[in-house]
């Protein structure tokens, strides 16, 4: 029978040790030091559009696929909406928009209602197109106050004055 080697406890596992203590050492030199505050990432307007635009694009795959009863993919669609939309709350923070803030967490936890309803084990369409209409209000509660047409392109911004 062929003999096995074994090497010593002491130098098994010294690579992987040695490699720990690499990764723990270059993640220790990210961190900020005692004290400090953690810094987050910068969401400016150029972030905010396009994710207000994803949100925008994935609430209507909502309601689209809510009006053909496929209740599976609407709960997907409302994931993306309202993991998009809750990113947002940086950028709100950032400008100390306190009422946005509110009118975020409150649209938010709409969102989370109408995933509630979705969820039930029998769903209850009337429950469904209340939570839907929720949605809606707490959207355009925030969008009254800070977004704005353009007359020629159409198109939706940030209103003019309100994030300075």
């Amino acid at each position: 029978m062929p003999r096995t080697h074994r090497r010593p406890f002491a130098h098994r596992g010294l690579g992987h040790l040695t490699g720990l203590l690499v990764v723990i050492g270059a993640a220790g030199g990210a961190l900020p030091a005692a004290g400090q505050e953690k810094p987050y990432p910068i969401f400016t307007a150029e972030h905010f559009v396009p994710a207000m635009k994803t949100v925008g694009q994935a609430f209507a795959a909502v309601t689209a696929s809510l009006g053909r009863n496929e209740f599976e993919d609407s709960k997907a669609y409302l994931v993306i909406s309202r993991d998009r939309l809750a990113t947002t709350i940086t950028f709100w923070r950032d400008r100390k928009k306190d009422d946005a803030i509110r009118m975020l967490r409150d649209a938010v936890a709409k969102l989370d209602d109408l995933d509630a309803a979705l969820s039930a084990d029998r769903i209850d369409p009337a429950a469904v197109a209340a939570s839907v209409k929720q949605v809606g209000a707490a959207c355009e509660a925030c969008h009254a106050t800070y977004r704005e047409q353009d007359p020629v392109t159409k198109a939706y911004k940030l209103k003019t004055g309100t994030i300075e």
